[in-house]
């Protein structure tokens, strides 16, 4: 996914907004939040403006949860 970004807390509030400007604006997305439901509504709003996006389930807040998107996310796209 070229001219891709991460937003974080993408469920609602200023995530969300973010993301959809992002995608607005051409970026693909990788998107989490921790609520999954939230989340795949905002993909799907991304992806209804034609943007790939990645949504994946997960509260930051939390170290281990941070750490462990941090590993996917270098292992499937840093490679």
């Amino acid at each position: 996914m070229s001219n891709t970004t991460l937003i974080t807390g993408a469920s609602q509030g200023i995530g969300k907004a973010t993301a959809l400007l992002f995608a607005k604006n051409g970026y693909n997305l990788i998107i989490t939040a921790r609520s999954k439901d939230k989340l795949e509504a905002v993909a799907e709003e991304i992806r209804s403006l034609g943007r790939q996006v990645l949504a994946i389930t997960a509260d930051t807040s939390d170290r281990s949860a941070g750490q462990a998107l941090v590993n996917f996310l270098s292992n499937a796209f840093l490679k």
